[in-house]
């Protein structure tokens, strides 16, 4: 064979090896392709049957918040401010309320207090919070007042279409109350808070499964207002006034209720909430 033939041939062998890599390369690439497709496909499958599960929860999840819904007792909540706050070492008159419209005397008090000496003078404020059941189930609560936050929660046993009142107090230093009638006015210096909550009622849902419900109403404003012709001296004020903002000088004000769902396992005590 002559040098020629044999470097003809090995041009060809190596033509046909670089064909031959070229496929399998192609085959190579092709097979990557069709893995991660696959790959693709079967995280695509797993997100799907992730909705799916996921919607599946949330369905069962919303149909126990309505199952749990039907069988929570149907509470109200209701607060009336008293028509004035007092000094709580003055006799106490009959019960105003800020809106009742009947006829009475502007000021129940004549009560007036002059700044800095009397800036400790202790002033009351009272109110009625009216609670109501309607039902379906009996009612075994908790609540607390703002008067005595460090005691105790009290409890409160409540059949259906029963109710029952709570008066509740807050008890502010005249300086703190003529503070918040500046806030009202405007000054923004005056340090929080500028509401308070003075009641609280807490019921929850007897079970492992269930709910907590919990009430709140919320005081705020001042109970106060200046003396005309005296910049030093202060009284308090008819609740049912408003200031010069046209804001009520005081208000009572039940929030939203809030309730908290629970699914816990017989024997933990963790809260479970969902």
């Amino acid at each position: 064979m002559s040098d020629s033939e044999f470097n003809s041939i090995q041009v060809a062998v190596a033509i046909t090896a670089a064909i031959i890599s070229a496929i399998s390369a192609a085959i190579i690439a092709w097979q990557a392709v069709q893995t991660r497709r696959s790959t693709q496909v079967a995280l695509d499958a797993v997100n799907v049957a992730r909705a799916e599960l996921e919607q599946g929860e949330k369905t069962r999840e919303d149909a126990l918040r309505s199952q749990i819904d039907a069988e929570m007792p149907r509470i109200t909540v209701t607060a009336h401010l008293h028509a004035e706050a007092t000094d709580p070492q003055e006799p106490r008159f009959p019960v105003l309320f800020a809106d009742d419209h009947r006829e009475r005397p502007e000021r129940v008090t004549q009560s007036e207090y002059v700044l800095p000496r009397d800036a400790q003078k202790q002033l009351s404020v009272r109110a009625t919070v009216k609670i109501i059941n309607d039902g379906p189930r009996h009612m075994q609560a908790t609540f607390t007042r703002l008067a005595n936050q460090s005691a105790q929660p009290e409890q409160l046993d409540l059949p259906p279409g029963e109710s029952t009142t709570i008066g509740v107090e807050r008890v502010e230093s005249l300086a703190r109350w003529v503070e918040l009638a500046q806030w009202m006015n405007g000054d923004q210096t005056v340090a929080p808070p500028h509401e308070v909550r003075v009641f609280t009622l807490t019921y929850r849902f007897p079970g492992w499964i269930g709910a907590v419900e919990n009430h709140e109403v919320v005081m705020g404003g001042t109970v106060v207002e200046p003396v005309p012709g005296n910049a030093a001296a202060w009284r308090p004020t008819h609740l049912l006034r408003t200031n010069e903002s046209n804001q009520r000088i005081a208000e009572l004000v039940v929030q939203p209720f809030e309730r908290l769902y629970f699914r816990n396992r017989p024997g933990d005590e963790s809260m479970g909430w969902f």
